[in-house]
């Protein structure tokens, strides 16, 4: 650690003395010999300078994190670092770009060897780019980590770490459409005090690109204590606030999924440098604790944490993905049909359905008026016919509404509203069984509003019968307010019995039971043994 920031002030204090004076020089305003900082304007991407609270969690968004793993974190580490030291200007470092550009080929991205010559050295960056869909911006977000080292190191934290992250982040976003341009970049150069990045970021700006925000991943690997592994550094400028808000609000509304606090911390010297100083806005993404094998022999794989840095990529590639906003077209707000009239209690079918323009899979949410909802449900084909139900037991009338998500979570209008009126259904009430000679019998009742249609009744005697111990009958339609007496078949036998009514429609049921004794034809009823 104290290496380090020795390496840092002596490194400041040469940046004070040579090249800040070149930097103003370039700068200096030709009106008046005064030095003014480049700023880009601040109205060139408002809504995520102004606007940073995220929405509740996206199913976009937890699937790229998902996708994030440990398998192709560490595929990619151990292939960088296979090139030992890669110190700029050397072999190695030239067979690691090339290693990189075939990568991001691999990936059907846009690739270029950016070419640089600076502070006496010359090598170059590897650059892959992911055009923006929306024709309307020429918005870029830049993902960035080093691929050069210092001599005698492998370099697996400093900076593989960066590099494997920029690379998994390549192999996912490249699946979908994005807004706004998306670069992913690996510079050479950096251990010289950011000689890539200068020259990068010095041509971006000489060419009008309008880079919203940086990303810059450089050394995120090394964790020893839970406390190391649930933490992480960032780095911004005053201007760059609002990024590392942002990249804080995803760690909060997606922390079920990343577990990472993240530490918000002011200026430090990495590749994002000079974007600073070109007036581009961006951060750095820092392990919590400093590796103790910085630019050693002993900056190597076993002795990083993948788990730890697996997380970190998580958080800032879902930034990244974030930033530069899916490029999804909305479902067309859905279309209900079904009955418009209905009975309490009574389950009833409706159809759901809606195209999604880019032909995604979508989900439905149901919201039925009454409390309750189907949550969301599917996925189902754009276009494929839904079926939901639903009963009300409460007479009213109610709107049914339901909205359609595509599966990147990009959500429809809610539908035009579903009127569905209910009223109170029939209620069948089983009066007093009564006996006598051969037969028994009871009257079935409709206390409801409403004529109950369909009525189903049956006359059961457990015990005491030989011959017929069970009638059944129906159906019966007993008008509102009105009722029908039912008699059972002809019964013989001796004993001890217990008669059994019921009555039953789709809407509801009754049962009754009563005691009584069968004296061969003769059926005598126990009036209070009624159910």
């Amino acid at each position: 650690m104290i290496k380090k920031i020795v390496e840092i002030c002596i490194c400041m204090l040469l940046i004070t003395t040579t090249v800040l004076p070149l930097a103003c020089a370039v700068y200096e305003d030709s009106t008046n010999g005064a030095n003014s900082s480049v700023i880009l304007d601040d109205d060139r991407f408002p809504m995520f300078q102004n606007n940073v609270r995220l929405e509740p969690t996206s199913d976009f968004i937890i699937d790229v994190i998902e996708q994030v793993n440990e398998t192709m974190y560490l595929g990619y580490l151990e292939n960088i670092t296979a090139f030992g030291p890669r110190v700029t200007g050397t072999p190695a470092c030239a067979a690691a770009g090339t290693y990189i550009y075939n990568e991001f080929q691999s990936m059907d991205l846009e690739v270029r060897y950016h070419n640089w010559s600076y502070g006496g050295y010359q090598d170059r960056n590897i650059e892959a780019t992911k055009p923006g869909t929306n024709e309307t911006s020429d918005a870029i977000f830049i993902i960035f980590g080093h691929h050069d080292t210092v001599a005698n190191c492998p370099g697996a934290d400093d900076d593989g770490s960066g590099v494997a992250t920029v690379l998994s982040a390549a192999n996912i976003l490249n699946q979908y459409a994005f807004d706004h341009t998306v670069r992913f970049v690996t510079f050479s150069g950096e251990e010289q005090w950011m000689l890539g990045s200068h020259e990068y970021a010095r041509e971006a700006w000489e060419n009008g690109d309008n880079i919203v925000a940086v990303l810059n991943v450089d050394m995120i690997g090394f964790a020893i204590t839970s406390t190391h592994g649930n933490n992480i550094k960032v780095y911004k400028n005053v201007a760059s606030k609002w990024v590392s808000d942002f990249t804080i609000n995803v760690s909060e509304v997606y922390n079920d999924y990343i577990r990472l606090n993240v530490i918000p911390l002011g200026e430090s010297p990495s590749d994002q440098y000079y974007f600073w100083e070109y007036g581009y806005d961006g951060i750095f993404y820092h392990e919590y604790e400093f590796n103790d094998y910085y630019h050693t022999p002993q900056d190597t794989i076993q002795n990083m944490n993948i788990t730890y840095a697996t997380k970190c990529s998580k958080l800032i590639i879902a930034t990244l993905a974030l930033l530069a906003q899916l490029s999804s077209t909305a479902p067309d707000a859905p279309t209900i049909s079904g009955v418009i009239n209905g009975i309490a209690g009574i389950e009833y079918d409706f159809t759901v359905v809606t195209i999604d323009p880019d032909g995604d899979e979508v989900y439905y949410y149901v919201d039925w008026n009454d409390g309750t909802s189907t949550g969301w449900i599917g996925s189902y084909a754009s276009g494929e016919e839904v079926i939901v139900n639903h009963a009300w037991y409460n007479p009213g009338t109610y709107e049914i509404r339901a909205k359609a998500k595509d599966i990147y979570g990009v959500n429809s209008d809610w539908s035009e509203p579903h009127t569905i009126t209910i009223v109170e259904g029939p209620i069948l009430e089983i009066g007093a069984i009564t006996g006598g000679l051969f037969k028994v019998s009871t009257e079935i009742k409709n206390t409801g509003t409403v004529d109950a249609a369909g009525v189903q009744w049956s006359i059961k005697l457990e015990g005491g019968a030989f011959i017929g111990k069970e009638t059944e009958g129906g159906p019966l339609t007993i008008p509102a307010s009105g009722s029908e007496t039912v008699i059972s078949k002809l019964i013989l036998g001796f004993g001890p019995t217990v008669i059994t009514a019921t009555a039953e429609i789709p809407e509801n049921s009754d049962i009754r039971e009563q005691d009584g004794f069968v004296f061969l034809f003769l059926i005598k009823i126990n009036p209070g043994g009624g159910l």
